[in-house]
């Protein structure tokens, strides 16, 4: 496996995953799919690692900015 990549190919095929991967969630999610879930995911190559996927639901608050922040009591 070739792993001799320039930082601006790793930036390029970084950013096509993550918006790859949104589209893979949204339409998934959009058609029924269960989306919060673990997934092993083996790969046939030997140079190649498996991988472990864990997709968590997390509900937006529309009057934060940050999605993140702990919910004021």
């Amino acid at each position: 496996m070739n792993t001799n990549h320039s930082p601006e190919d790793h930036t390029e095929a970084t950013e096509t995953f993550e918006a790859d991967l949104k589209t893979l969630i949204t339409s998934a999610f959009a058609h029924g799919a269960a989306i919060e879930a673990t997934w092993v995911i083996t790969t046939p190559l030997a140079d190649a690692p498996d991988w472990i996927v864990t997709v968590e639901r997390e509900n937006s608050d529309p009057q934060s900015s940050d999605s993140h922040a702990s919910p004021e009591k």
